[in-house]
């Protein structure tokens, strides 16, 4: 326990964060459901503390993160295990991941850093700052003795904190851009999709997304178009492997959501839509939040061929628009105050242009910020590396 003067229970003051006593180690199980009690008050939202615990057991059982994830915590190396008070936390995933270099694309491993958390009757110490820093040191080579490459040359973060922060521990922000739609009730829906003169999409399933968007074929193709990428223009390309483990993780935490707030409705079935003669398709998620106005409908990725002529591109922004209107009244039957989708491509600001000429992309300056720790250059690799594939589902 801590006393109201913030020092430990035996009485000793709280070290300062450069104290060479204080370490990060992974977390006890007991640790681990202390630290999410701890964050509870900051991220658990509509949920109670014991809900919100049950939430996060649920998602770590997931088979994306199930095996890959390990809870951080800052301690002071004196006290001893599970009476130690956790001064900071934060949490990481190992994730499936693609190096493209030269013409050559690799399978690789990374990390992905969720979850920072400083008790705010703490803050001020450093201990944030100890925690990140000590985290730069570990993170590349944790979990990697079985991999080809024994260190993860790259890491990725979505900062809530704006874009300075993580940036001094090498987590350079990236493109964090997004459109936001409102929601459309179904006649409207009816009546703009006959005025727009759209195409009919059907909404898919789990397996039509798996089918559709996770198949060896479009994840192939992914690898051949970072490949073409790394030959055209220098520098290395990455991505967070497109697996259908990221869809069914995000898809874990709606349902998790909606089985409680809406216990009179079956589960959503719907988990994206799709316009089959242009290929064009896309999966989300429901995301809510602790208020209505915080309800978010996130695309969470995009799947589609490049047009090659110019009437291929006019009916390839005209199937996007015909989704995106898709998934607008799926926002309005499931209470969203909003549909969002990560750094729209020029076909996309096409298409959106087509259902709302006045909507503008949003540039986030404080939250959600795409950040990503590459030390490729110690492995002769350059400097710089460009992040393919920035879309919500590689969220962490």
């Amino acid at each position: 326990m801590i006393a109201a003067d913030t020092s430990y229970a035996n009485g000793a003051v709280l070290p300062q964060g450069d104290s060479p006593e204080l370490v990060l180690v992974p977390a006890t199980p007991s640790e681990r459901i202390e630290s999410i009690r701890l964050n509870s008050k900051a991220w658990s939202g509509p949920l109670d503390l014991q809900t919100y615990i049950e939430r996060e057991n649920h998602l770590h059982q997931q088979r994306l993160t199930k095996g890959c994830f390990t809870c951080w915590i800052l301690v002071d190396r004196r006290e001893p295990e599970e009476y130690r008070t956790i001064l900071g936390s934060c949490e990481t995933y190992k994730k499936k991941a693609m190096l493209a270099h030269g013409g050559q694309v690799e399978d690789v491993s990374t990390h992905g850093v969720g979850s920072v958390y400083c008790r705010p009757e703490f803050r001020g110490k450093g201990y944030a700052k100890r925690m990140l820093e000590e985290l730069s040191k570990k993170i590349d080579a944790w979990k990697m003795e079985t991999e080809t490459r024994k260190c993860s040359l790259f890491t990725i973060l979505f900062s809530d904190i704006g874009k300075e922060f993580y940036a001094q521990f090498g987590w350079k922000p990236y493109t964090s851009s997004h459109f936001a739609l409102p929601p459309i009730r179904d006649e409207a829906y009816a009546s703009a999709t006959t005025k727009a003169n759209l195409p009919k999409t059907r909404t898919l399933s789990a397996n039509d997304v798996q089918d559709s968007m996770c198949s060896e074929t479009v994840l192939q193709k992914e690898r051949d178009l970072l490949a073409t990428a790394s030959e055209k223009s220098p520098g290395p390309k990455i991505a967070i492997a497109p697996n259908f483990e990221h869809f069914e993780w995000h898809w874990a935490r709606e349902e998790f959501y909606a089985e409680r707030i809406f216990s009179d409705r079956e589960l959503p079935v719907a988990k994206g839509a799709g316009e089959d003669n242009t290929g064009v398709y896309c999966a989300w998620n429901r995301n809510f939040g602790e208020t209505p106005e915080e309800n978010t409908l996130y695309i969470l990725r995009w799947v589609y061929d490049e047009p090659t002529s110019p009437e291929q591109s006019e009916a390839i922004v005209k199937a996007m628009a015909a989704v995106l209107r898709r998934a607008q009244l799926e926002a309005h039957r499931w209470n969203m105050a909003k549909v969002e989708f990560w750094n729209p491509t020029p076909l996309l600001e096409k298409a959106v242009a087509l259902l709302d000429p006045m909507a503008e992309v949003v540039h986030r300056e404080k939250d959600s910020i795409a950040c990503l720790r590459w030390i490729g250059a110690e492995h002769g690799l350059g400097e710089e590396v460009e992040w393919y594939l920035n879309e919500k589902y590689a969220w962490c």
